[in-house]
């Protein structure tokens, strides 16, 4: 799907393209919007807009990790958002920025994007402010997806700590592994964003206005904030991670101490079945009507009084 808003300043807003389009005139502002698109409204931004064909390949098969290209006249990006209604935990947001246009390619549904798409079709002035100014626009909401997976993340990985304490399951144990395999990913994917919010705050980067840059500072301090909350979420299931080991361990040497006791015991017990159990002709205690009570009594006074030595020394 393919969606077009091209604003000039005395001609008004279009929604099509116009005969002998060249979307970099002067004073037009170009947004083409391309969401899942096919291989023909791929072909339409090399033959259009001339892009390079490595550019419009990684549209199609974006890289996991952020990236930026700059060429002679325009700049290509690819970010990520967090996604969580789709399978992977982030969407990969393509974006072409020129002088004059901007174009975005994303496979995802991106809700932030379409409330900004339907905001600059119902107010078009909003162009006046640059297309790079749309690129802010862009990075500020897709800035807060970050933030509020966190804030749900925090409360998900108090929740797995008391249910540590509670019960160390193995269930627990997976879901902790995957948020710190999470933190991973996401620690590597805002350390490249933070790069390119940096790039583009650059004086040097003649696509952003001077008037615009402090915008793209703000988004730069933002990536920061992010940065340490993603180490914070990477220490704390970490954290839940050795909680759960040392549990599972202490639970596994309580188990080892029961049972080591068990068996201490049992083995003088053994030992006393066993001499007891030869059948040797002329052993005295066979023939005594009070053998076999008598022996059981040892049996378990001796029981008893190694269970009181266990328990005295606290081994018990």
């Amino acid at each position: 799907m393919q969606r077009l808003l091209i604003f000039h300043p005395k001609q008004g807003l279009k929604e099509n393209l116009p005969p002998g389009f060249q979307p970099r005139q002067s004073e037009e502002f170009t947004w083409l919007d391309l969401v899942q698109p096919a291989r023909e409204e791929l072909d339409l931004l090399a033959d259009l807009f001339h892009f390079h064909p490595l550019a419009v390949k990684d549209c199609l098969h974006p890289h996991y990790r952020p990236g930026m290209a700059q060429y002679d006249e325009y700049a290509f990006l690819t970010l990520r958002c967090i996604q969580a209604r789709q399978r992977s935990l982030t969407a990969a947001l393509n974006i072409f920025l020129g002088p004059g246009f901007i174009v975005t390619v994303h496979q995802e549904e991106l809700d932030f994007l379409n409330k900004i798409w339907h905001q600059y079709r119902q107010d078009p002035r909003l162009f006046a402010k640059g297309v790079d100014f749309i690129l802010y626009s862009l990075l500020e909401p897709l800035t807060e997806t970050f933030f509020a997976f966190f804030d749900r993340t925090e409360a998900r990985i108090e929740y797995l700590e008391e249910e540590v304490f509670r019960q160390p399951t193995r269930r627990i144990l997976n879901q902790v592994f995957t948020m710190r395999r999470q933190a991973i990913k996401l620690r590597k994917i805002l350390g490249a964003q933070r790069d390119i919010i940096n790039v583009l705050a650059y004086p040097e980067f003649n696509l952003v206005k001077p008037e615009n840059r402090v915008f793209f500072l703000d988004i730069y301090n933002e990536m920061l904030r992010l940065i340490d909350q993603v180490e914070t979420f990477h220490d704390l299931a970490s954290s839940t991670l050795e909680i759960y080991l040392s549990l599972t361990s202490n639970r596994l040497n309580e188990i080892m101490k029961v049972l080591t006791v068990i068996t201490t015991i049992m083995m003088p017990l053994s030992l006393i079945a066993g001499i007891y159990g030869m059948n040797f002709r002329y052993m005295p205690e066979l023939e005594w009507r009070y053998g076999y009570f008598v022996v059981l009594g040892v049996m378990a006074l001796l029981a008893g009084v190694m269970l009181y030595f266990f328990r005295r020394k606290g081994w018990f």
